[in-house]
């Protein structure tokens, strides 16, 4: 099958407002349709890559540098980590940092940096990988000792507050506060989609250890991401019991892009909201603000207050020094293997001594770098075709 007859399978079904958004945004750059064609990506990946891996990792299922990001937990606090889990699955090491690694070369084309430059940012993951790895130890990312862009990331959304937040995405009415349409960020939904979200909702409150709002006052179709643009996606405007204003995600979750493809065993979960969350939990060192499945007779969703767009990792950030960018992706590692041996020995996870063994191997890790540093070729062919396909209009049908 050709690429774009692949992309257009792919994205059957899906909203064709935000679907056609999805496409426009892909034509952007090489970078953004990289990001949206991870299932592409897995299908060359699971064809052409032979080494033996016996790891068994639970993974995000599309580890790439702008899936990391800074967000507020239930406490509050600041934490820096993976943010992304909608194809998450039991994994071969080797398939979560194949797609990690691609995404550094690609991300260099678009910051202007040299061939051995990427090469050196590569080698730097691999290495803070396998040595955390090494050490059989989860190692938690201290606010505290934060520096460089990690720095820059924690003290903007520290800065942020929540109230700051409800004004920019919100606007008064005579009833209130009601979701701002003219930021591009909201569409309006019909009254059954908005009798729908508020169905999915109403026993949420009760479920939560913490009651948490009693009232929502708005609802919106969320406008956001590139690869799951033209899924179910709401922005929820809901007052609390204590009659304060949160923001929050409520996301479509479906069948990670993985599954066709996966070999492991998996196990069997409730439905893939229960997947999503789940997995997140036993990764990350810290769970974002009400994390949640939410039920409905014929989906699943997954629930967070809603996090601030621009604390993903950014390009601009970057401050043109090579040292600088390196450090972060040494982080970025770190926190990638952290994540797997803190989920290390549940449901048919490798335990840690399996990992420790893995990080001392030399030959998976010659052999991921040698696919990673060609495959970026593949993914310009693949663009160029889009491209042309979009242009011609074959996306339009």
């Amino acid at each position: 099958m050709a690429v774009i007859e692949q992309i257009k399978a792919f994205n059957a079904g899906r909203n064709t407002v935000l679907l056609e958004r999805k496409y426009d945004r892909m034509a952007e750059g090489l970078y953004l349709f990289f990001r949206a064609t991870s299932s592409v990506f897995y299908e060359d990946f699971a064809k052409h890559f032979t080494t033996a891996d016996p790891t068994r990792v639970w993974g995000c299922g599309d580890l790439h540098l702008q899936n990391f990001g800074t967000y507020k937990a239930e406490n509050r606090l600041v934490y820096f980590d993976v943010n992304d889990f909608d194809d998450a699955l039991l994994l071969p090491a080797t398939w979560e940092l194949s797609r990690m690694l691609t995404s550094i070369y690609l991300a260099g084309e678009e910051l202007d940096l040299e061939k051995n430059e990427c090469d050196t940012l590569v080698k730097a993951f691999l290495s803070s990988y396998t040595k955390t790895l090494s050490l059989g130890k989860p190692i938690d990312i201290e606010r505290r000792t934060a520096s460089g862009m990690l720095k820059d990331f924690l003290e903007n959304l520290e800065k942020r507050r929540r109230k700051d937040l409800i004004k920019e995405r919100t606007v008064k009415s005579d009833e209130g506060r009601k979701l701002n349409l003219e930021t591009g960020k909201v569409l309006p939904l019909t009254s059954n989609q908005r009798e729908k979200v508020e169905k999915l909702l109403q026993d949420w409150p009760q479920q939560h250890p913490n009651p948490f709002f009693q009232r929502i006052c708005d609802v919106g179709i969320r406008v956001t991401g590139t690869a799951s643009l033209g899924l179910e996606r709401y922005v929820v405007l809901v007052e609390s019991t204590k009659g304060k204003l949160y923001l929050l995600d409520l996301k479509e979750a479906r069948h990670s892009t993985l599954a066709p493809l996966a070999t492991l065993p998996q196990p069997v979960w409730p439905t893939e909201a229960h997947r999503i969350v789940g997995i997140q939990s036993r990764v990350t060192n810290v769970l974002p603000t009400l994390l949640s499945a939410v039920v409905s007779f014929d989906s699943s969703f997954v629930l967070k207050e809603l996090q601030p767009e621009q604390d993903k990792f950014d390009f601009n950030y970057w401050d043109g020094e090579l040292e600088s960018l390196e450090e972060l992706i040494r982080i970025m590692a770190t926190t990638t293997a952290s994540g797997h041996l803190r989920s290390a020995g549940r449901q048919g996870s490798s335990i840690a001594d399996e990992l420790i063994a893995f990080s001392k191997q030399t030959q998976w890790q010659k052999d991921v770098f040698s696919y990673c540093q060609e495959y970026p070729n593949k993914v310009h062919q693949d663009y160029f075709a889009f491209c042309e396909a979009y242009e011609e209009g074959f996306f339009d049908e």
